[in-house]
């Protein structure tokens, strides 16, 4: 892909191998700090994009320059709607349709991410979600077009017991942080924002300083970096900007409360039990050592609570728990949690056994055995995830977030 690569003026490359897979990851760099990392996938026919925005659900309050700026709960995810939905012209998930493009994006608590992957007419299909995503519409039109469809989406989610559920752990969670606030927002929040809303979280977040352009197959780079070297050329985008800093509440060190119900009308009882990690180091800021800690308490949950584990046998054969069991860890510089539960007859008693079960293991120690099997097929899912462009484009687009490569992962 790179045999005859011609870098346009302020644009710097550099080039990593990976000893482990054979495969090549380019970094390149534009004067404005626009990254983009690049997965060469030589003859493979699928191709992928992805845009990593540092800006989530949690990021209603941040301060930039001298100027302290707060937006409704939801600005985040109702932007994420403007750019990305459709409208009566399709929209930009219409318009790439219509180019045999597959397109998504998502919002979370701390980023938001926009992509697509498609196996024709990929150079026509990026220059129009490029459009969308550098000059989208945000005036009070699009905002009230889209408002009704966000509001709808949030009545859907008020009678889903698996949001309703992780909703409620939230918010006895955490007592002060944003974290506790949906997605979504809520429907006051939502009929409270505005388009100076979007503006503002737009320009402070959707800047080239803060984003990363994730790319995937095989793409013939010149034409693309000539059309970026355009698009950054116009009259500020290449000045340097002030990056957002973001502003959060104290946050008590205990959950707000142990527990909590909510009759429904469900098929299934379920619950779902929320640890807050009171043990994050508060300074860890450095992407590598973030990785081992994300990556560590993930292989310590999958010793202690995938179905292989002594835990998960015990609590299964006694009928407190089925295939519908899932656990997670969700972590971030100011917030980090662990949540895990699903469908049983016999929830209450589900949650107390799993949390009496939890503290025995971790006194007892872990087992080793399970550890190291866990270990060695977590560094086999990334090699396999390498053999892939859409499943190793979008790995690389959520490493950006920590600051990191794929190819960090087999030593971490």
């Amino acid at each position: 892909m790179n045999e005859n690569l011609q870098l346009p003026a302020d644009f710097h490359l550099k080039e990593r191998r990976d000893t482990l897979s054979g495969k090549t990851l380019l970094t390149i760099r534009h004067i404005s700090g626009l990254t983009l990392k690049v997965l060469p996938f030589p003859g493979f026919t699928r191709k992928f994009a992805a845009l990593t925005v540092p800006c989530g659900a949690i990021h209603t309050r941040f301060k930039l320059g001298e100027n302290t700026i707060a937006v409704p709960a939801g600005t985040a995810h109702f932007l994420e709607h403007c750019v990305f939905s459709r409208d009566e012209e399709g929209g930009l998930s219409g318009r790439l349709s219509s180019l045999g493009a597959s397109a998504n994006a998502y919002t979370t608590y701390d980023h938001t991410l926009y992509y697509f992957a498609t196996a024709t007419s990929f150079t026509e299909a990026l220059q129009v979600w490029l459009d969308a995503l550098i000059t989208p519409r945000l005036d009070e039109q699009r905002v009230e077009m889209e408002r009704p469809i966000i509001l709808a989406e949030l009545d859907q989610y008020l009678d889903d017991p698996d949001t309703r559920c992780t909703q409620l752990m939230m918010e006895n969670l955490y007592a002060a942080h944003p974290v506790r606030e949906d997605i979504g927002g809520t429907a006051a929040s939502v009929q409270a924002i505005r388009a100076e809303d979007l503006v503002a979280l737009w320009s402070a977040w959707y800047q080239p300083a803060a984003l990363t352009l994730t790319l995937a197959g095989d793409i013939e780079l010149n034409p693309l970096l000539e059309d970026l070297a355009r698009r950054l050329a116009l009259p500020g985008a290449s000045a340097p900007h002030l990056l957002p800093e973001p502003l959060f509440p104290e946050e008590q060190r205990w959950p707000l409360s142990s527990q909590q119900y909510q009759q429904m009308d469900v098929a299934a009882p379920l619950f779902l039990t929320g640890i807050k990690n009171t043990a994050m180091p508060a300074n860890m800021k450095n992407g590598m050592e973030r990785a081992l800690y994300q990556r560590t308490a993930r292989l310590v949950l999958d010793t202690l609570l995938s179905a292989v584990s002594p835990l998960y046998d015990q609590l299964y054969h006694e009928g407190l728990l089925n295939d519908s069991f899932s656990y997670h860890l969700a972590d971030d510089t100011s917030f980090s949690f662990i949540a895990c539960g699903g469908e049983s007859e016999r929830p209450a008693e589900a949650a107390e056994k799993l949390q009496a079960g939890l503290i025995a293991s971790c006194r007892k120690g872990l087992d080793t055995t399970i550890f190291e099997a866990q270990k060695r097929a977590a560094a086999g899912d990334i090699v396999r995830m390498l053999d892939s462009v859409e499943q190793a484009g979008l790995a690389q687009a959520r490493s950006n977030l920590l600051g990191l490569d794929l190819f960090d992962y087999p030593a971490i």
